[in-house]
């Protein structure tokens, strides 16, 4: 019976498969995925309402129509930085064509009319850098440096020469070294000393000014007071806009001159004063370069041109300076003025630097600033000699030759008098 049951059993599980219940069970799994795909692609998919991207211009899909997708690298996280505050205005610019058009004309002129003011300030090409003058509540001492001259320190403090000069004793003033102390005012003008009790009208009437340009002056502690009222002696007072003398100022090395007189040809002495030919001549006794007393041949008046290569005139002769200045590169060539005797020749403790004097008679020549000489003492040179060559020693601010010609009391006088430049 056992074995009998067992054959049944081989005999069922032997028996091919139900093909009409397997092809059914096919069917509902392919529906299933179906259905899960469909699901997909509703939740999924792109949304039609909003997008406006072409079929064609969309990025690629995979099997399930999602966007593939490249993630970036990952990297470090970087420490927290403070933020750059914006800027809450905006450099206000104007039309290219209205700056060329400002640029064109006076600031007080009308560009659109081409109108030009007259007195307007004119834009000048100077390649200098301009340093404003500052301003200054009080007179000042200032000490004089090396290297120092009158016209420099003037233009430092923003002030004419003359203002300087009318501000200290004129005597240091011409002889001004290193170390000297000089009073520097606030303003153009006179620092006056009272030497004696006066009104206030009387010190402006000396220096040609109103009596209230002293009184309301911010320099001088003088409200409430009047033309009449009386300084008192030792008293110091700006004058602002104050006029001094003008009487030439020069340095005095000690100059003395004998002078035979007559002319080159020997036939009468010479007009304006001046005198060639003979004599003796004693210049700045003491100083380094000083020849002593050395007697004069071969005079000639100094028309002659000290320079023959080009210069700049930098400063002319007037009566706060003795001569004339010809800006000039060092090494070049000076020339006898004309003939005569050297009476100097090496360092002048007046500022001049190496100088050269040549004695004409009644007349000297001299050259200053120089970077060494050719001659020597008692040396006779003709007119046009090579006698040195130009400089920046002593008292300078700059290469050039200082050119000065003096009369027989040793006053300066203008070189322009006796040839052109």
């Amino acid at each position: 019976m056992a074995s009998e049951d067992r054959y049944q059993d081989e005999v069922l599980d032997h028996q091919p498969p139900d093909w009409t219940q397997v092809a059914g069970g096919v069917i509902m799994l392919l529906i299933a995925v179906a259905c899960v795909i469909i699901a997909g692609w509703i939740v999924f998919g792109p949304d039609d309402s909003t997008s406006q991207t072409p079929i064609g211009d969309r990025p690629p899909t995979d099997t399930l129509g999602i966007a593939s997708v490249e993630y970036p690298t990952p990297i470090p996280t970087q420490p927290p930085e403070n933020p750059v505050v914006p800027v809450d205005w905006v450099r206000p610019t104007a039309d290219a064509s209205a700056i060329v058009m400002a640029l064109d004309y006076p600031v007080d002129g009308d560009p659109a009319s081409g109108e030009e003011i007259t007195g307007s300030i004119q834009r000048e090409s100077n390649p200098l850098t301009i340093i404003p003058a500052r301003s200054r509540s009080q007179v000042i001492t200032y000490t004089v440096k090396k290297g120092d001259t009158l016209r420099t320190i003037a233009e430092t403090f923003g002030l004419e020469q003359s203002s300087i000069i009318w501000s200290n004793d004129r005597f240091y003033v011409n002889a001004m070294r290193v170390g000297l102390e000089l009073t520097i005012l606030p303003v153009d003008g006179v620092y006056h000393h009272v030497p004696e009790p006066q009104t206030i009208a009387s010190i402006a009437e000396t220096y040609l000014v109103e009596p209230y340009a002293i009184i309301d002056s911010e320099f001088n502690t003088l409200y409430g007071a009047s033309p009449e009222t009386i300084l008192p002696a030792g008293m110091a007072l700006v004058v602002p806009g104050g006029e001094g003398s003008t009487e030439p100022i020069f340095w005095n090395p000690g100059i003395v001159m004998t002078v035979d007189n007559f002319t080159v040809d020997g036939s009468q002495p010479i007009g304006q004063g001046i005198e060639a030919g003979g004599g003796t001549a004693l210049f700045a006794v003491g100083d380094p370069g000083s020849c002593g007393k050395q007697t004069v041949y071969g005079g000639s008046l100094p028309v002659s041109p000290p320079l023959y290569a080009r210069y700049t005139i930098s400063q002319d002769f007037s009566w706060t300076h003795g001569g004339i200045d010809l800006a000039v590169k060092e090494g070049t060539p000076v020339f006898a003025a004309g003939g005569g005797t050297v009476v100097f020749s090496g360092w002048s403790t007046w500022g001049y630097g190496y100088t050269v004097v040549v004695a004409h008679g009644s007349t000297l020549s001299i050259y200053g600033h120089l970077n060494g000489a050719f001659v020597g003492c008692g040396q006779i040179v003709e007119a046009g000699q090579n006698i040195a060559v130009t400089g920046n020693s002593g008292r300078s601010s700059g290469p050039h030759l200082h050119f000065e010609i003096r009369n027989s009391g040793g006053v300066p006088v203008s070189p322009w008098e006796y040839q052109s430049f």
